[in-house]
């Protein structure tokens, strides 16, 4: 019987935790914590290669959870920043140096690390995907300078043969294929090599695995960089969105996996393995500084397709808004819905008619088409206006397609990125005999809420497939802009120096227009939805702004949200009737002289231009910011008296 001591198993890392950023604490627990653990080998097996260096190995456990932003007055409806915020994306920035903080050496520094690459490969067949990434068993070897993640062998002789596996925390997969070929010819030779190596195996089985941990993660894409350096960045992003392959054509089913993702992030524990190398007898620090990439979003309410046509100037500008997304100027009048070519009499006078401009009736409550097209006659144009819709048709249709537009739009065009951070510093000195042990930690960033991150994601809201187009089409559409928004980001982060890291600032215009947009969208019952003149007052909107505002019918906080949103819209179309108009009267040989009857469109009149709305929406933020920053300076006063 073999001696025991000669068939040892391979020994779990005995981790020491060295700091933490989650203390005990009443109330429980935070909502994300670092802790850092640490082991330095003493066999001699694993640091002979390092004679005037140590190693240490360090793991980096990290429990992450949605974020919150609960800043402001509830009684503004500010109690919506009081939600769970999903985390997109999870940096973890690591960096060892010199406990006195010297820069310029490279040692100590990373010299290994686990994992350093989870990817997702899509093979022909949608919705079959094959899943790369590392070993969840990490093992220590006989140099002590490297994580085996996996293993590849590949042999050739006469015959050939060749096998791999993988496998993630105790599952396996194996493979093998072998082939044979024959030459026969009238002359034949043949080569042979024999080697022969002898080994003891239970001494190979102690230094190749003295040590073994395992790593806990999530299944999440993971990125990793500036290994071999005083740095180390591992990025994690979820997943990308597939279409899906049972029934595409069920837009319940897709709609239901966007719903899915929007509320879900990375949440769960994280592990993070790394081996440093440090000078003999130097004291070194780590900082470990976790950023998570929240989003607050602004999701569509409930569709409610009874809502009544007043009809107002807010509720035109909408119906206006949608026409020119779906139909815009320019669009031939074969390529409508409806057909409406059959109204222009005298038809040879219009070669190709297209949309110049849609015109509102309020009287009759009817949407013309201001029609323009080639006349007959050489060099003139002929002009007309002719009906398409009555208002309730259009305005059930304006429903419908703000509620639809709303789903298929990515949370990173509707919302804003937030960035909350934890840093944990943790140094290491020796002891009388030469062993590490940890001689101080703090942490950082716990009274920090997010702040905005500046990222042009572009404004895609208006699909370029028509609306009339399959329900396979739009989901195809729709995956595809999400995930190229969202690679830009990950690629936009991943890249990133430094994250932007501070106190909150509510006066962010991204911020500012998530919550004007959330306003707008309260019950007109709801209890949020407090009256404009108290709005006012918690906003400190000046008096010019309140007079304009309460001109063009501000009532309650539901309204004012409202009017800012429209003001752009309604002037946009006032431009466009104005140009017209001018266009008309300005050279009358521009059109055919057998004129067809035309009724010009009026301007409506609105008391908000678009850039005093710009200008309220940045003193709206300002008199947010003011609300956070009042009552810390009173707190702050109060404590210097």
């Amino acid at each position: 019987m073999p001696d025991q001591e000669d068939l040892r198993l391979p020994l779990e890392v005995p981790w020491k935790l060295a700091s933490t950023t989650q203390a005990l604490q009443a109330g429980g627990p935070n909502d994300v914590s670092i802790s850092v653990f640490f082991f330095e080998p003493s066999d001699e097996n694993l640091t002979s290669n390092f004679l005037d260096e140590k190693l240490v190995f360090l793991k980096f456990a990290v429990s992450v959870s949605p974020s919150r932003l609960a800043v402001g007055n509830p009684s503004l409806a500010l109690g919506f920043l009081g939600e769970d915020l999903p985390v997109l994306h999870l940096l973890l920035d690591l960096k060892v140096l010199p406990e006195s903080g010297e820069t310029g050496g490279i040692r100590p520094y990373f010299h290994a690390a686990a994992p350093l690459n989870r990817r997702v490969l899509q093979t022909g067949v949608i919705g079959d995907d094959f899943f790369e990434g590392e070993a969840a068993g990490q093992f220590f070897g006989k140099s002590g300078s490297h994580l085996y993640e996996s293993l590849d062998s590949h042999s050739r002789t006469t015959s050939f043969g060749g096998s791999a596996g993988f496998s993630i925390g105790g599952f396996g997969i194996g493979a093998s294929a072998r082939t044979s070929s024959t030459d026969v010819s009238s002359q034949r030779s043949v080569d042979q090599v024999v080697d022969t190596t002898t080994r003891e195996a239970s001494q190979e089985r102690r230094e190749l695995i003295s040590h073994t941990t395992k790593v806990e993660n999530m299944l999440t894409l993971l990125s990793a960089k500036f290994l071999g350096t005083p740095y180390l960045r591992f990025s994690m992003f979820p997943r990308p969105l597939q279409l899906l392959s049972i029934d595409p054509s069920d837009p319940n089913l897709w709609f239901n996996q966007l719903l899915h993702r929007r509320s879900t992030g990375i949440e769960g524990i994280q592990e993070f393995t790394a081996v440093i190398v440090v000078p003999k007898d130097q004291e070194f620090c780590v900082e470990a500084r976790l950023s998570r990439i929240c989003l607050l979003d602004n999701p569509p309410p409930e569709p409610n397709f009874n809502e009544p046509l007043v009809p107002d100037l807010l509720q035109l500008a909408r119906i206006v808004r949608v026409l020119y997304d779906r139909f815009p100027k320019g669009t031939p009048l074969d390529e409508l819905d409806i057909d409406i070519v059959e109204q222009l009499d005298p038809a040879e006078d219009f070669k190709r008619p297209v949309v110049r401009l849609w015109a509102i009736r309020l009287m009759s409550q009817i949407v013309e088409a201001v029609v323009v097209s080639p006349s007959a006659i050489s060099g003139q144009a002929s002009a007309a206006s002719v009906n398409y819709k009555h208002l309730l048709e259009l305005w059930l249709e304006t429903l419908r397609a703000e509620y639809e537009e709303e789903l298929a739009r990515s949370p990173l065009e509707r919302g804003t990125i937030l960035n909350d951070s934890r840093l944990l510093t943790t140094c290491f000195a020796p002891n009388d005999d030469g062993a590490f042990e940890v001689s101080s930690s703090s942490t950082t960033g716990f009274g920090s809420s997010p702040v905005p991150i500046d990222f042009p994601v572009g404004d895609t809201r208006i699909n370029v497939t028509p609306s009339f187009s399959s329900v396979r089409s739009k989901a195809l559409q729709t995956i595809t802009k999400w995930n190229t928004l969202e690679q830009r980001l990950s690629t936009f982060l991943y890249n990133l120096q430094e994250l932007p890291a501070g106190d909150p600032r509510l006066d962010h215009p991204k911020l500012v227009d998530v919550l004007i947009n959330r306003w707008g969208r309260l019950a007109p019952n709801d209890e949020r939805n407090i009256s404009f003149k108290a709005a006012a007052k918690i906003l400190r909107l000046k008096p010019e702004h309140v007079r304009l505002l309460e001109k063009a019918g501000a009532k309650t906080l539901r309204e004012m949200a409202q009017i800012l949103n429209a003001a752009p819209e309604i002037e946009k179309q006032n431009v466009e009737v104005n140009a017209f108009l001018a266009h008309l009267k300005g050279d009358e040989g521009i059109f055919a002289r057998r004129r067809i009857v035309l009724t010009p469109p009026e301007p409506v009149e609105f008391a908000l231009s678009s850039q005093q709305a710009v200008e309220i929406r940045q003193a709206i933020g300002q008199g947010l910011q003011t609300g956070v920053e009042a009552p810390a300076r009173r707190e702050k006063r109060r404590r210097v008296k």
